[in-house]
């Protein structure tokens, strides 16, 4: 139960101890039955109780593992219970599973008959089975170490006393035929009856069933003894065939008068019991959606796959264990698909933990040739025959990848909002009992949503989002923000404002370099992902005045980096920067436009007002702030080049601005598998921020003297390097 604290792994396993859950064992009382097994039991009790003179008569339980064979025979004693009461009927029940070799099985049934019978006919049973016994095994020498017994000496007392049972084998002096008459004579006299029950016979090696099955041809027929054999035909049928080619079904027909098929639970029954246990262990689907997905998964992979009461059991035993650590973490639909597939078709279980890259997402539509059968049908066939029509259809529902249809990009984040295994970001949660590297838990996205009319709560969740730093060395922010984004529609109206309040205060400190996407296939970063959240939120629920006011109250006390953001965006709404291009139409502008203006306005004086503090030239997002104040200011760009030539007189300032003018891309081929960094310097529009002259001959005097400690020197450096690059390009 990887993830979870010791204690509470401690309490899961106490409260399966309490319900005793994993517990496999056979019921023993109709009040328990749940698959219709009773009735069958109660019918067979009674031809029991009603089998006239029984000479050895024996009945044939048959079932394939699973199916219930000993719950049956437990029941089967319950409606027999009166009888054994009244002393009208002994139930010898022989564990023949207990025992190994056929030497050491021939001598527990021995003592088993002979211990029943001896308490009722007296020493007679006892010397006469002896005998019997002498016969099967030839007269040969059965002492202590060449028994091997399962139990590791709990029968050792047949050899122990006075009157050593084995040493009886040694006397000969009787025929075959006195024994069985003395015998029959003796039980004949009985006004009771003996029932020996030998269940679980396809737990046995082929030769050790058979064994069983001669045992009781040759001993058994006697007066008043039945015999009720449980097993499985298939297993049984098989073993005979092995060892009597000739003989068929026709050997076990010369044993067994009356044969019993043990009735297959109806379907309704083992659905009803796989749904409790579900429920039981992992509650009922969220919504009317989650509900009719799920009972769609759960008829066509779910249900043909659970065929004996132990299946249930088997599935039942396995959420128990399985479910708490990913409990409200993972689809429930998804999750109980995945676990039959465990349980029932491994091969194909593995193979899908082993490639999400192939199944993951929604499927390219590209010009190369389409995969999608050759993939589903990689997957179908590992599955055992007889199931794989119920694992084709499962698989598609779990992978619409595999669907012969498309899909939209905005599918994919309800898939990611809902938790699907077939997310990327979700799909590692599924198969390692704790959440994936890229997945925060529904329980604290729930914490956050119920909260995030709390700014103060919303500054601190966000804060300790940005401390938390992950294996791939970037936040939890991303996550956060993204899942933000799946889960907007929790997120009630009335909390907007507060919410915003507080990401527009922590904008800026919650940025880190790091979780930038970067790469040829990667997009996005902190502050687009709040532009999303924005416009997830606002852009269906608000009108434009109720958005534009929100949105304004939230810029109140927004950092410098992101209100510049911000705000260049809802500048850019009313008047866009390329030429010919329309206005956005109102209801997909974030503020009015006369909010607009008075955000640039506000927005000059930050700015203004940060840069005489002394705080703007570290900021990580200098270089846009330096471009937009000239593009908001309107003053053909006096006065961001007056501040940044007062910054030009100071070298490590110098090296400052280089770093916040130098860029970086990157790039990636078909053909490669990591993406390639590219120094880019826009030395072309340097001009309109600072003096472009000045800029380079400080740079040039700075790195002659190496004066400048790292970073500041490296960040002269390669400013200057890519300058150069450019100056002989264009000189070539």
């Amino acid at each position: 139960m990887a993830g979870l604290d010791p204690a509470i792994q401690f309490s899961y396993f106490e409260e399966m101890a309490k319900h005793n859950y994993m517990n496999d064992t056979p019921i023993d009382s109709p009040d328990d039955d749940r698959f219709g097994i009773d009735p069958f039991a109660r019918a067979i009790a009674q031809s029991i109780r009603g089998t006239n003179s029984p000479v050895g008569a024996t009945i044939a339980i048959n079932g394939p593992w699973g199916s219930g064979k000993s719950s049956a025979v437990n029941l089967i004693e319950h409606h027999l219970s009166p009888d054994v009461e009244s002393g009208k009927l002994v139930v010898i029940n022989f564990k023949c599973w207990w025992f190994h070799g056929e030497e050491a099985l021939t001598l527990a049934f021995l003592q088993e008959l002979s211990s029943a019978l001896e308490k009722n006919i007296g020493t007679i049973a006892k010397e006469k089975i002896a005998k019997l016994g002498k016969t099967l095994l030839r007269a040969g020498p059965v002492v202590g170490p060449v028994i091997s017994i399962a139990t590791g000496g709990l029968w050792g007392a047949i050899f122990g006393s006075s009157g050593d049972f084995a040493k009886e084998f040694l006397k000969g002096d009787e025929s075959i035929e006195n024994i069985f008459s003395d015998l029959s004579n003796a039980l004949a006299e009985q006004d009771k009856r003996f029932l020996v029950i030998i269940d679980d016979i396809d737990r046995l090696t082929p030769d050790e069933a058979l064994l069983i099955f001669r045992l009781v041809k040759s001993v058994g027929r006697l007066p008043n003894v039945l015999y009720l054999l449980v097993y499985d035909r298939k297993l049984a049928e098989g073993a005979v065939k092995l060892k009597y080619p000739s003989e068929g079904p026709h050997f076990l027909e010369k044993i067994i008068q009356a044969n019993f098929e043990l009735p297959l639970p109806a379907r309704d029954d083992l659905n009803s019991a796989v749904l409790a246990e579900v429920e039981k262990y992992c509650g009922n689907p969220k919504d009317r959606d989650h509900l009719k997905r799920f009972m769609n998964i759960f008829y066509d992979m779910v249900s043909p796959l659970i065929r004996y009461p132990r299946d249930v059991t088997r599935l039942s035993n396995s959420i128990a264990i399985s479910w708490p650590p990913v409990a409200g973490e993972v689809n429930l639909a998804d999750y109980i698909a995945l676990e039959i597939l465990r349980l029932f078709e491994v091969d194909t279980y593995n193979a899908i933990r082993n490639d999400s890259d192939r199944i993951c997402g929604r499927r390219e539509i590209s010009s190369s040739r389409d995969t999608r059968e050759e993939d589903l049908q990689r997957f179908v066939d590992l599955a055992s025959e007889k199931n794989r029509e119920f694992v084709k259809t499962g698989i598609i529902r779990l992978f619409p990848r595999l669907e012969n249809m498309g899909y939209g990009a905005e599918f994919e984040e309800i898939w990611e909002a809902s938790r699907r295994i077939c997310t990327k970001k979700h799909f590692d949660t599924y198969f390692r009992m704790s959440l994936s590297n890229d997945t925060l838990s529904m329980r604290s996205i729930e914490e956050f949503i119920d909260k995030c009319a709390d700014s103060t709560f919303v500054r601190e969740a966000l804060l300790k989002a940005a401390s938390n730093i992950r294996g791939n060395g970037k936040s939890e922010i991303p996550l956060l923000l993204d899942e933000l984004n799946s889960h907007g529609a929790k997120i009630a109206k009335e909390k907007f404002e507060a919410l915003f309040v507080a990401i527009f205060e922590v904008a800026d400190e919650i940025l880190r370099e790091q979780d930038e996407e970067r790469g040829g296939f990667s997009f996005g970063g902190t502050y687009l992902r709040i532009h999303w959240l924005i416009r997830k939120l606002t852009f269906d629920r608000c009108k434009l005045p109720e958005r534009s006011k929100i949105l304004f109250t939230a810029s109140e006390k927004a950092q410098i980096g992101w209100l510049v953001d911000f705000v260049s965006s809802t500048i850019e709404d009313h008047h866009p920067r390329k030429k010919g291009e329309a206005p956005e139409p109102p209801e997909k502008c974030l503020v009015t436009a006369e909010a607009a203006e008075l955000l640039r306005s506000k927005t000059i004086k930050v700015i203004q007002t940060t840069a005489k503090a002394g705080a703007l030239i570290t900021h990580p997002r200098l270089a846009y702030i330096l471009f937009r104040w000239r593009e908001f200011a309107d003053d053909d760009g006096r006065s961001v080049k007056a501040w940044t030539r007062k910054q030009l007189s100071e070298d490590v300032n110098v090296a400052l601005l280089a770093r916040a003018l130098t860029g970086e891309s990157w790039s990636q081929s078909v053909e490669d598998r990591v993406s390639e960094r590219h120094v880019n310097v826009g030395v072309e529009s340097l001009d309109k921020v600072l003096d472009k002259k000045l800029f380079r001959q400080r740079l040039e005097e700075i790195h002659k003297r190496g004066n400048l400690e790292s970073p500041h020197k490296d960040n002269i450096e390669t400013f200057l390097d890519a300058w150069r690059r450019i100056d002989k390009a264009d000189d070539d």
